[in-house]
């Protein structure tokens, strides 16, 4: 007997047409999947989290396994995104800065003036850290958001207020309005006063090939655009300055932020390649010396920008000022 109730039938052409199931991704777990993209390894991430390193993992392979590609290529300690975590890593960063924005304009609405403020890490850590404490005195009912970014975070979109940017001489941005020019970057080979002491600090421009050298990994992991700015404030972007062919160093010793290369060179474990422009209380109180003396103009500057509209509030406003006071300050340090 024919079959009239539709229903019992599962192998209809309608049943067979049906859609599977999606898998929605966790958000819990782009925190770990953006941290661990940012920095490159899973201890790392771990330890930024306040997580286990097992927990970021696990984080990790529920992600990869909802998405359906792998998103990092493991390459012993050290991890790298894969072109599809790449894809990914930038829409994940534009989603949490949004959340996150949000959700800072939400507290902000509850009273307290807030200034929000990005620049890269090494501006960050190397300049901007030690000096907010004074602001913080003057200024006690001011919270204040410091965001690092390698790349260049939109100020009109992102609701931050003010960047502190190192841009080539010829980057658009560097004449955007509300725009101002701080000062030039100049770089040098540097190395702490104890590796002299050791003979192990170059004397002259042809000993610096029987040095460790202290570098940038990010130089040779970039992608292409990102290296070549990179290249202008590495080994090779002095030689080339100097119109000479970069030679191979005993050594290399590399990491991969500019904070870090700095630390390592402070601590007597090679000759760094010293951007000036961070480096200048460091050399001006002997923590840091030129051996060489050859300086070699990156092409680079540091820039001041402003979101159009915010300087009118007055937290903004005394935030500018302040940094326009520190910033020529630190250019009138003696450091011949």
């Amino acid at each position: 007997m024919q079959k009239i109730d539709g229903s019992a039938d599962c192998r209809s052409a309608a049943c067979q047409a049906r859609a599977p199931r999606s898998r929605q991704v966790d958000a819990g777990n782009l925190r770990g999947f953006e941290a661990a993209a940012r920095l490159g390894s899973f201890t790392a991430a771990a330890d930024a989290l306040a997580l286990t390193q097992s927990a970021l993992s696990r984080q990790i392979q529920t992600l990869e396994a909802s998405v359906g590609v792998p998103l990092f290529v493991r390459e012993g300690p050290r991890v790298r995104l894969s072109p599809a975590g790449e894809q990914f890593a930038a829409v994940v960063r534009q989603a949490l800065h949004q959340i996150d924005t949000a959700v800072e304009g939400l507290r902000a609405s509850q009273g307290r003036p807030r200034v929000r403020i990005t620049t890269f890490a090494s501006l960050a850590s190397q300049w901007l850290i030690p000096r907010l404490g004074e602001f913080q005195t003057v200024y006690p009912d001011i919270d204040i958001a410091v965001e690092t970014f390698d790349n260049l975070s939109g100020l009109q979109t992102g609701g931050l207020d003010i960047a502190i940017r190192r841009l080539r001489n010829d980057n658009p941005l560097a004449h955007a309005p509300h725009t101002s020019f701080l000062f030039g970057e100049e770089i040098t080979p540097v190395c702490s006063p104890a590796l002299a002491q050791t003979g192990r600090a170059p004397g002259a421009l042809e000993d610096l090939p029987r040095c460790v050298w202290i570098d940038d990994v990010r130089i040779h992991s970039a992608p292409p655009i990102a290296r070549a700015n990179l290249q202008a404030l590495s080994w090779g972007g002095w030689y080339a300055g100097l119109g000479l062919p970069q030679p191979e160093p005993q050594r290399w010793l590399r990491f991969n932020y500019t904070y870090q290369v700095i630390q390592a060179a402070v601590a007597g474990q090679g000759v760094a390649m010293g951007q000036i422009g961070l480096i200048r209380d460091l050399l001006a109180c002997g923590t840091l010396i030129a051996p060489v003396g050859r300086r070699v103009d990156a092409g680079y500057g540091y820039y001041l920008a402003t979101r159009s509209g915010a300087q009118q509030r007055p937290e903004v406003a005394a935030m500018l000022q302040w940094l326009q006071q520190q910033f020529a300050a630190w250019c009138e340090i003696d450091i011949r």
